[in-house]
């Protein structure tokens, strides 16, 4: 049971409307709670408290001018506030008024829930579509409210907030809105609000999370990968050390076939690392793999990221200069009081400068080793010893693909790659 002990004079309280309570609080963000009952409060006692900025709001309550921003938005939105934005002013620079809590189920007849199953933004329907698929659960009004207050303040297109729910839920397993919004606000710091920006950052972001959606992605899947899937992907990446550029071929020979599929994907994968495990003349800079090789530079170089062209450095070292020797680099340029301690000095100095045209069209390599140049020559080697072993007549005169395989059409590439009864077995 909760009562009042006593009944103090009214003029120290500041009075909100049942309404609020019954229909609001069990909905509203914690956030948005503090700056509806902070602004209620500044407005009851303007001649005590006086008149306070965003800023000053947003330190009194301890939570971002962001979060500030965004409480009015929703708040106009629930018809609790009005905006009154000042003439020649920023859109942030506006008076709040407080309005009669009664309006609030006014403008609260249609749902948000309703609103975007109308179909009048057939977009926006999908997106939340793909929300509720991924969480598995259906959205409430405040979860709508919320999801669509930060597409509209932030301008973010619908693709990016799908990635969002499907990276907190692979990630985190978590379907927290919170949680979401929270990675999104992140994403958004970061320069993120398409689908292309997040294809450019998301390496940086999680980068084996950023793998396994790539290769979906570039096989024609736009969901997360199953558990069966992972562990799949995670043997190309870990145990046969490919790199992304290895599994993009092999994805191509896969989608030449009548109906392709993960399984001979994985048979493709299977039989490639058989043929570079049995190639002996193939030499490699580096033992370890590019994802080890980064991270032990990028932690000497003191970095915690890179962008797209420091990427393309990283890369050009790993294939061409042993760990070591870069190691040793880094050593040298940290004493050089001359030089700037930076990735760019650092590729210079071991370069001498003179790879910049290399470097243009370089290919990042993402985790393994073994990159497409290299497998290329294992299966070109693969195919002489072939060819050598048959009789030359025209039967045996095939069309050769992009790396040298037979032209695949089906049947011709199963026997290529595996006999009938391994693929019967598989």
């Amino acid at each position: 049971m909760i009562f009042l002990s006593n009944r103090i004079d009214s003029t120290s309280y500041t009075l909100i409307h049942n309404t609020f309570f019954e229909q609001i609080l069990p909905y509203i963000d914690s956030a948005y709670l503090k700056v509806y009952f902070y602004s209620f409060y500044l407005a009851a006692n303007i001649d005590k408290v006086g008149i306070k900025t965003n800023v000053q709001i947003a330190n009194e309550l301890h939570i971002p001018e962001t979060d500030v921003l965004s409480a009015f938005d929703y708040l106009e939105k629930c018809n609790l506030i009005r905006k009154h934005h000042i003439e020649n002013s920023s859109a942030d620079n506006y008076s709040v008024e407080i309005l009669p809590i009664e309006k609030y189920a006014v403008k609260s007849e249609t749902s948000y829930e309703e609103e975007y199953l109308t179909q009048k933004n057939e977009n926006l329907k999908n997106m939340y579509d793909n929300i509720e698929e991924i969480i598995q659960r259906n959205l409430n009004a405040n979860e709508i409210r919320k999801i669509d207050t930060v597409i509209k303040n932030n301008d973010l297109s619908y693709d990016v907030v799908v990635e969002a729910f499907k990276f907190v839920y692979y990630n985190k397993k978590s379907s927290s809105i919170t949680t979401v919004i929270s990675t999104i606000k992140q994403w958004i710091s970061d320069g993120i609000h398409t689908s292309n920006d997040l294809d450019s950052n998301l390496f940086n972001i999680n980068e084996r999370y950023a793998t396994y959606r790539k290769i979906l992605k570039y096989f024609g899947e736009y969901r997360l990968p199953t558990k069966p899937e992972i562990k799949i992907m995670n043997k190309w990446i870990d145990d046969y050390n490919f790199s992304i550029e290895v599994i993009e071929k092999a994805i191509d020979e896969t989608l030449k076939i009548k109906t392709p599929n993960f399984k001979y994907l994985d048979a493709i994968m299977d039989n490639w690392q058989k043929l570079y495990t049995a190639n002996k003349e193939l030499t490699k800079t580096n033992q370890v793999s590019y994802a080890d090789f980064k991270a032990e530079i990028m932690f000497h170089m003191n970095m915690d990221r890179l962008d797209n062209s420091q990427e393309k450095m990283m890369s050009f070292l790993y294939k061409n200069y042993k760990k070591d020797i870069v190691l040793s680099a880094i050593d040298y340029i940290k004493k050089d009081k001359k030089r700037d301690f930076s990735l760019n000095s650092l590729f210079d100095f071991i370069t001498s400068s003179s790879m910049d045209d290399k470097l243009e069209s370089e290919t990042v390599i993402t985790f393994g080793n073994i990159s497409l140049e290299q497998m290329e020559k294992v299966l070109q080697a693969h195919e002489k010893q072939r060819e050598a072993k048959k009789p030359k007549t025209k039967e045996n005169q095939k069309e050769k693909s992009f790396v040298n395989t037979p032209a695949l059409s089906g049947k011709e590439l199963e026997e290529f790659l595996l006999d009938k009864n391994d693929l019967d077995n598989f």
